[in-house]
């Protein structure tokens, strides 16, 4: 990345359903708590985990969150999250009657009637299918008794779909042997009877699942536990009593008896795990359909997995997983690895990943749990230990994702993501604390909303399409991560925006510093700067000057207030320092900053079009406050203050310097990219300098 050429984002096209108006705020057609607005992370529950092969374990209704999960104690528990109030309650419906273990979390459904089903069972404790119904709909303040339905076999796992065209609702569990089983019911979940069996093979296969709702359900495949197999993945469907690949070929009639002819490779080949070598072993993660009914699915794959079936030396491996997303496009899967995933979360189960999930409305944006840098591997430490953390990755070219982070430098682990999603919001929850065993572990579930924008029209975009928006960023230990949130930025901008974006990241010492392709600077209706302490070659830092003298826009991002300040005498030939950019170009001078260790409250100043329609007046940053005031021009207006640690200071600031709009704002911690306020700003005051 030291030498990357530009990221230009100006050709990529790909789905979006985040848009705003170009000349006009945000409206907001909703209404939501402030913290909710704010995009601040939200402890829902204090005690709770899951596993990742039972689907749904979370569902979105209207202004309402419910999910399910299981304390450290054992218990299974429902819980309501109101995002209008952000108030939180739980139903406990196994109380002392199932032992700890996150594995035996339930399946949510939403019945016709409005009502609440939950499916689960335990891991393989016995041969019992549970079930409860809530008693009122869109109530989980009280169910019905517990009931149970005996199968043949000892149990796991829950899948619940209900298709609405033939009104049956199936339940796919792991079953006798250890293949999938399915249960059937033909009054939404309050009755059960024996289904059949999907396949059967020699192996424990892991499946996921997905449905349209109507008339078919997914499902991707291992032939084995990756501990005992060099797995490979597949995809099947399910279709009015018979099962087919991906391409519509059908493979036979599902088995309604105890027994099936079929196993996983008679079905489409995903993955290709190479089953005769010990190596990119896969694990089934995650499923979606796309709004043409298509597939795409995500898993995981252990470059260094011990020996087959190894139980006592497992320090050996599992330190280097990928993050793999594969679409079915009409007539075959395409599929790359996106991102590392880091190592196993405990010894034993080498293959545990802290999970990669999908968004269920755009296949171009993933959320993961990660312990290294997504894009290069290296550790993510927190006082010199791993730390997982959770990011939110958005495809910018065919190849390439990049990635933000929703989770930073966090003082516990974040690991297993589920996404919900439709046209107002996205919505991220995910377990924080520690995980030691699907035994033993003390987790919080956390969860983060991001608002969508309104829609642009497509005449709206096209004008934008017009201006070329270019970022100067620097790869800096110390940029707080610019190259991981810029790229994902821009990407997003253009899609929402309309805009052409590039990103240019530059390479070499400090005292030498160099961007690539300078030459489209002035080509570029606005520069975003987003550079740490750097000299640039004479005729590039010229360019920049001549930007500005032609009166065109700047917008400054946090280190912005130091770009090129750099002695003079540590410069390497051919390059200077511009220490008169801030006071002269910015209006203020670097002054300091506060306390590392204290975030910044942010509050609305002022009354300005960038700042219309605003959905909060005020909010938390968790980067601390940069010292800029005062400030030295009579013709710079303060939009934003913030305070901390005992200081408060001017946060964003615009004016003009000569004929040029210049904004600049101090705030730009990797997580800010990541909150709704801070994004509108930055969407807002683009639109500002460009108008």
């Amino acid at each position: 990345m030291f030498s990357s050429p530009p990221i230009d984002l100006r050709t990529t096209a790909l789905c979006a359903l985040l848009f705003v108006t170009a000349n006009a705020p945000f409206t907001y057609a909703f209404q939501f708590h402030q913290a909710i607005l704010a995009s601040e992370d939200i402890t829902l529950h204090e005690d709770g985990s899951w596993c990742w092969f039972q689907d749904d374990r979370a569902i979105l209704r209207g202004d309402k969150v419910l999910f399910s999960g299981v304390t450290s104690t054992g218990d299974n528990t429902v819980t309501e999250w109101n995002l209008k109030t952000n108030q939180t309650h739980s139903f406990n419906l196994t109380q002392g009657t199932l032992p700890p273990d996150d594995h035996n979390v339930s399946a949510l459904m939403v019945r016709p009637d409005g009502r609440y089903l939950a499916v689960y069972a335990g891991h393989s404790i016995d041969s019992l299918v549970r079930f409860r119904l809530s008693d009122q709909p869109g109530d989980i303040r009280s169910w019905g008794p517990e009931e149970t339905f005996k199968t043949n076999g000892r149990v796991c796992y829950s899948n619940v779909y209900r298709l609405s065209e033939t009104e049956e609702t199936f339940n796919f569990y792991r079953g006798n042997q250890n293949n999938p089983h399915f249960l059937l019911s033909n009054d939404d979940g309050s009755h059960w009877e024996f289904g059949g069996r999907l396949f059967e093979d020699f192996g424990r296969a892991y499946l996921r699942y997905a449905s349209d709702g109507k008339r078919r359900i997914h499902f991707i495949t291992t032939e084995e536990h990756p501990r005992h197999y060099n797995n490979s993945i597949y995809h099947g469907y399910y279709e009015k009593g018979n099962l087919y690949r991906s391409d519509g070929t059908l493979v036979g009639p599902i088995s309604r008896t105890a027994s099936s002819p079929y196993k996983p490779t008679d079905f489409t080949l995903v993955y290709d795990g190479d089953r005769s070598t010990r190596a990119d072993v896969a694990w089934t993660s995650d499923i979606r359909l796309d709004e043409f009914g298509r597939p795409y699915v995500v898993f995981s794959v252990t470059k260094d997995p011990i020996t087959r079936g190894e139980t006592r030396n497992t320090a050996l491996g599992g330190f280097d997983h990928r993050y793999h997303f594969a679409s079915w496009d009409g007539e075959r899967w395409q599929e790359r690895e996106i991102a590392y995933a880091g190592s196993r979360l405990y010894p034993g189960e080498n293959e545990y990943t802290g999970l990669i999930s999908l968004h269920p409305l755009r296949s171009d944006v993933v959320y993961i749990s990660t312990d290294v840098d997504p894009k290069n591997g290296k550790p993510l430490l927190v006082d010199g230990e791993r730390r997982y953390e959770i990011f939110r990755g958005i495809r910018t070219t065919e190849t390439q994702w990049e990635w933000t982070p929703v989770t930073y430098q966090s003082k516990e682990n974040n690991i297993r993501p589920i996404v919900l999603a439709d046209e107002e919001k996205e919505i991220v929850l995910w377990l924080s604390g520690r995980y030691s065993t699907y035994k033993d572990y003390k987790l919080a579930v956390k969860g983060k909303v991001r608002i969508n924008p309104s829609r642009l029209s497509e005449a709206k975009k096209a004008k934008n399409g017009e201006k070329l928006v270019t970022f100067l960023i620097s790869e800096d230990p110390n940029n707080y991560e610019a190259t991981w949130t810029i790229p994902a930025f821009a990407k997003a901008l253009q899609d929402d925006r309309g805009y052409r974006t590039q990103v240019l990241i530059g390479s070499g010492p400090r005292e030498g510093y160099t961007l690539p392709a300078i030459e489209t600077i002035p080509e570029s209706d606005l520069l975003v700067v987003f550079i740490r302490r750097v000299g640039l070659p004479k005729d590039q830092l010229a360019l920049i000057k001549n930007h500005l003298a032609q009166g065109k826009p700047l917008l400054g991002i946090r280190t912005a207030n130091h770009a090129f300040s750099i002695p003079p005498e540590s410069l390497q030939e051919g390059h200077e320092a511009w220490w008169d950019f801030v006071p002269a170009i910015l209006g203020h001078e670097n002054r300091g900053y506060g306390s590392a260790e204290q975030p910044t409250q942010v509050s609305l100043q002022r009354k300005h079009s960038i700042l219309k329609n605003f959905p909060v007046s005020d909010w938390t940053s968790q980067g601390n406050i940069y010292l800029i005031s005062p400030l030295l021009h009579s013709n710079t207006q303060t939009l934003l203050t913030g305070k901390s640690a005992g200081h408060q200071e001017p946060i964003a600031i615009l004016r003009r310097a000569g004929k040029s709009k210049v904004f600049y704002t101090s705030l730009g911690f990797p997580t800010d990219f990541s909150t709704t306020p801070f994004i509108q700003l930055l969407y807002q005051s683009i639109d500002w300098t460009l108008k």
